[in-house]
């Protein structure tokens, strides 16, 4: 067994033990794919399983417009609330240190470090996963005062 393989078994147990079973379902899919893909299929599948999960993501946001949970006339009704317009520019600046964070995640000991925060959070203050990106755009943008 490979030293991924025992990680990613590993995250798998502690998501089931967190009740976290869409953690452990994605470790227990990788650690499936590996002996299927090896190593270069895995690092080709990024790009597209990235693209997928932005799909979907991209797809829940757009839910409430389309099961008319919001719809115009409330738009217009909220253009006076001051909270609207803090949360759409909260959404943009969040939205650009993704950006940024994609690209800062290259780096190794970022990626180590997001990983490993990411699943703290996930399991021990019931986040959700997209604190990594954000948290890379965070640091890529703090980085440049250290």
């Amino acid at each position: 067994m490979s030293q991924a393989s025992i990680i990613l078994f590993m995250v798998s147990l502690v998501g089931i033990c967190f009740g976290d079973y869409i953690l452990s379902a994605a470790a227990v899919t990788l650690i499936l794919l590996t002996p299927v893909l090896g190593k270069g299929g895995l690092v080709s599948l990024g790009k597209p399983v990235f693209s997928l999960g932005i799909f979907f993501l991209m797809v829940f946001i757009l839910l409430p417009i389309a099961t008319e949970k919001v719809r115009l006339s409330d738009l217009t009704a909220h253009l006076r609330n001051p909270l609207f317009f803090l949360t759409m520019a909260t959404a943009v600046i969040i939205s650009y240190l993704g950006g940024r964070g994609v690209a800062f995640l290259q780096q190794p000991y970022i990626l180590f470090a997001t990983i490993l925060g990411t699943l703290l959070g996930v399991l021990f203050l019931k986040g959700l996963p997209a604190g990594l990106i954000i948290a890379a755009g965070v640091i890529s943008v703090m980085a440049r005062f250290i």
